[in-house]
């Protein structure tokens, strides 16, 4: 029975990452599995299952699940830093930076995306970009630890876990000096000099 994405499966989503780390890696598969049985048109399932192949190795099976994360949806930032990853391990360097960029297209907050394009950037001799993925990766990796240990302890309560938080986009304040730098520019131009 295939269900509606809700707070059952964000919970099996959060039960099942939390078992992996803790150690806890059959019944971490048992929740993924599970995620994927109630929600298969969902990529968050597929994903995890592609982590936790990759972490024992098996990155062709690995690369299978992540590439239907991403046929059931290609944007699916997390599974595109994934495939990323298991370019980056096989060497196929500009493979690798293509999947992490388009992952920040996606979520230019993304912080895993971030550390390993600065990884993918420092093998290509591109130290420049490395060092600001990376210092951009760590300021959002605090932010994320944070968001993540809110949702865990919502879900154990047996309420909704919160939206995380995002910092705002320089780019949006960057929009709004230029916004005003063009307006106040038309002002001057259009008053003109008085005599």
């Amino acid at each position: 029975m295939v269900e509606d994405w809700d707070v059952a499966g964000q919970k099996l989503l959060v039960e099942g990452t939390y078992a992996w780390q803790t150690g806890h890696h059959e019944e971490a598969m048992h929740k993924f599995e599970e995620l994927i049985e109630r929600y298969p048109e969902r990529p968050e399932g597929y994903n995890k299952m592609g982590v936790v192949f990759a972490q024992k190795g098996s990155l062709g099976e690995a690369e299978q699940y992540f590439l239907t994360a991403l046929a059931k949806d290609r944007m699916h930032a997390p599974a595109l830093t994934n495939l990323g990853n298991i370019y980056l391990e096989r060497g196929e360097l500009d493979l690798a930076v293509q999947h992490y960029t388009l992952a920040l297209s996606v979520d230019a907050e993304y912080a895993p995306a971030h550390r390993n394009l600065s990884v993918a950037y420092r093998r290509l001799g591109r130290l420049n970009q490395s060092v600001t993925h990376l210092k951009r990766s760590q300021r959002l990796e605090t932010q994320r630890q944070r968001d993540e240990f809110r949702a865990e302890r919502a879900v154990r309560a047996g309420q909704a876990p919160p939206k995380p938080s995002r910092s705002r986009p320089r780019s949006i304040s960057m929009v709004w000096w230029i916004l005003l730098a063009a307006i106040a520019i038309y002002f001057i131009i259009r008053i003109g000099p008085h005599s």
